[in-house]
């Protein structure tokens, strides 16, 4: 008889155990799975919800700062909703809290044991981790870049007669990571110059004539002001990329139109090889092969070899090979340093240059 009294008792006490909460109660069901990259939601059955304010503080796996969002009424619950973009494998951890007259109070889990769900990533979100995870979870890209290239002087009797360019691009790009379409990129060009009026010798009338700003004939003014571009970067594969760029200028003439095309494997701030090809309509166009590294410790680097008549297309086609290194430094910021030599022919030749910087963020 009081073995059977006691186990009453004891049957009692689990009951009121496990029963949910009164009046003041939370009742809440955790989901047993979620999906990367889609809004989470929490809902739970709140009892005098107008006595408090109940809050979701939540993080991803790994984190050490707590995000919040509160509970908000719905149809039959009160739901509060994780951002997809805090969705990620492996999960995310969470504990539900009320504030009520200036105190919190923990309803379910807690700061110090959150309950954890599990986040399923298919093959695409584990891609997109990844390439998120090369940038350091930047999506932006700020860069702007500069050069000088100098084809050396054409000596005549009475003029030495420049070939030389200056280049500079500005642009901002944003990774969608929406694939096969990874990236947007939209920019600025500027190219001017001053080349030979002949394709290779000087003309005659500079050996009679003095011609310091161009207007002689022994050389004319090329390239152009202003150019804008929008381009896609087209993830074919893991590693593998495509370029695709759509160019309009205003040259000495009239507005002409252009393209650029890169086909890349590999990584465009480390270890890859690219080649690709650059034409704007009567300004020229070059073809180009680069191989890129990263062996040295926070110096990569990337040598090129380029074929090209820029910055004019009645110029002769000469060559030009690039040097480039560059060096990260915190908070995304990245500078390059460009070095080179440039010929159009086997008689004369001259030195590139060119600074760059680009901000992650």
């Amino acid at each position: 008889m009081r073995t059977t009294i006691t186990a009453s008792f004891a049957l009692a006490a689990l009951v009121v155990a496990v029963a949910p909460a009164g009046a003041d109660g939370v009742r809440h069901l955790p989901p047993a799975e979620a999906i990367a990259n889609q809004a989470l939601q929490i809902s739970a059955e709140v009892t005098r919800a107008s006595e408090r304010t109940l809050l979701l503080r939540y993080r991803p796996v790994g984190a050490t700062t707590w995000s919040q969002v509160e509970f908000a009424r719905g149809d039959q619950v009160w739901i509060a909703t994780v951002p997809a973009i805090e969705v990620a494998a492996p999960g995310v951890e969470y504990f539900i809290a009320s504030a009520q007259d200036g105190a919190d109070t923990a309803e379910f889990a807690s700061a110090e044991a959150p309950h954890e769900i599990g986040i399923y990533a298919n093959e695409k979100e584990l891609r997109r981790a990844r390439d998120l995870a090369r940038t350091g979870l930047k999506r932006s890209r700020a860069h702007v870049a500069g050069e000088y290239v100098s084809y050396g002087t054409r000596a005549a009797a009475m003029n030495d007669i420049a070939d030389h360019y200056y280049r500079v691009d500005a642009d901002f790009s944003y990774r969608l990571l929406a694939y096969p379409l990874e990236e947007i990129r939209f920019g600025y060009t500027r190219l001017e110059g001053f080349v030979p009026q002949s394709p290779r010798e000087p003309p005659r009338i500079c050996d009679t004539m003095p011609d310091s700003d161009g207007s002689g004939g022994c050389r004319i003014k090329a390239g152009f002001k202003v150019g804008g571009w929008f381009e896609l970067g087209f993830g074919l594969a893991e590693g593998v990329r495509l370029d695709l760029r759509g160019i309009v200028v205003a040259n000495q003439v009239s507005a002409a139109p252009g393209a650029r095309a890169e086909l890349r494997t590999g990584a465009i701030d480390g270890n890859h090889i690219a080649l690709g090809f650059e034409y704007i309509s009567d300004v020229g166009g070059a073809g180009f092969f680069r191989l890129g590294w990263d062996t040295v410790p926070e110096v990569p680097m990337a040598a090129t070899v380029e074929v090209t008549d820029f910055p004019a297309s009645t110029r002769a086609t000469g060559v030009r090979l690039l040097y480039d290194l560059f060096h990260p430094f915190p908070n995304g910021v990245r500078a390059g340093l460009r070095l080179g030599y440039a010929a159009r022919d086997q008689a004369i030749g001259g030195a590139t240059a060119g600074l760059s910087a680009t901000v992650d963020f």
